[in-house]
């Protein structure tokens, strides 16, 4: 499933690059690893070296700025450090120095990716988790806060959509952070208020695969089966969006007997069974009625019957199955007799 970014800030596409980097270091995707382990080491001594030789300028201009109290020349300052020499030593100060500074000036995005070079960079800072914290709450108040309108209009979305790439973000730099399974629900909200069904899918089934055992789970799975079942314009159309709706409404079910929405999802099971059945009387309708092959029309309304034998498709299967055990016998699709009988 792909997440659909078109609209969203570019800016942000940068801290989603970080993600993906990261986890293709995980996979044994590292780039360093196309030299030598002495050529390695060799390479990443040189590039700390000359990330702390050339921001050593910056360290003196920086004290006499604090002296001075010049908020304003420390913030560019913070600002240069964090775009050329990320992995100095200052640069622990210039990120989170500057998040905060981003942060209280409602500057959400840009906040979170000064934050991020503490994970990048300096994972050994001890103002990272102030700082993982601050960036979850980047996240939320951007989701809570009113997006500038378009050509006069209000955005119809309950959510602010620019958010959802920073709880994607998160929950793929932090995943063992006990917020990382509600910045997935929170990402899949969002989209799903702004009818970006593929990211709310997304976000979902990386909660529950990943999270099985969080409180956030039942949601998720409530969500995803509502999500798949409006996609449904008809029984004659969408199975797969309708065999996805019922296997995330059987697991549901399964999984939290004693939920408070259990009566919902049983309502929204049934009807989901139902329109499946329904589908397979359409294939039987066909086959018999028009192909006059009773052998596949039979097999189809059985099918009916078996999906949800308590359903009104089920109760039309059984008529017609009833009307052919009156009149025709079943036979096989290529009965001559049976040809000659039916001409179109």
């Amino acid at each position: 499933m792909k997440i659909n970014f078109s609209k969203l800030n570019p800016l942000l596409l940068i801290i989603l690059t970080i993600v993906c980097f990261q986890n293709n270091l995980s996979a044994n995707l590292n780039p360093l690893k196309w030299f030598s382990e002495k050529d390695r080491t060799s390479e990443i001594i040189e590039f700390e070296n000359d990330h702390e030789q050339k921001s050593e300028r910056f360290v003196e201009k920086l004290n006499k700025y604090k002296a001075k109290g010049n908020d304003q020349a420390q913030q560019k300052l913070y600002k240069k450090i964090l775009n050329k020499y990320p992995k100095a030593s200052i640069a622990k100060e210039a990120a989170y120095n500057r998040g905060v500074y981003l942060f209280n000036k409602e500057k959400y995005q840009e906040a979170f990716k000064a934050f991020s070079t503490l994970k990048q960079y300096h994972p050994d800072s001890p103002q990272l988790e102030s700082a993982i914290q601050l960036q979850f709450e980047c996240a939320e108040n951007l989701m809570n806060k009113t997006k500038k309108k378009t050509l006069g209009f209000n955005n119809p979305s309950t959510y602010n959509t620019e958010s959802i790439p920073l709880f994607v973000a998160y929950a793929q730099l932090f995943p063992y952070n006990e917020k990382a399974p509600l910045a997935l629900l929170y990402s899949a909200k969002v989209s799903q208020s702004d009818k970006e069904y593929d990211t709310a899918i997304f976000s979902l089934k990386g909660l529950i695969a990943n999270y099985p055992n969080s409180e956030y789970t039942a949601e998720a799975y409530f969500l995803i089966a509502h999500i798949y079942s409006d996609f449904i314009k008809g029984p004659e159309y969408d199975l797969e969006s309708t065999r996805e709706a019922i296997r995330y409404c059987e697991d549901f079910i399964a999984l939290y007997p004693q939920h408070e929405d259990i009566k919902t999802i049983e309502v929204l099971y049934e009807k989901m069974l139902n329109s499946l059945a329904t589908n397979r009387v359409l294939m039987a309708d066909y086959y018999y009625f028009n192909k006059r092959d009773n052998v596949a029309a039979i097999i189809f309304y059985n099918e009916a019957i078996t999906i949800a034998p308590n359903s009104q498709a089920a109760i039309e299967a059984q008529e017609r199955l009833d009307a052919i055990e009156m009149g025709i016998r079943p036979t096989t699709g290529g009965n001559f007799i049976k040809k000659l009988f039916f001409i179109k």
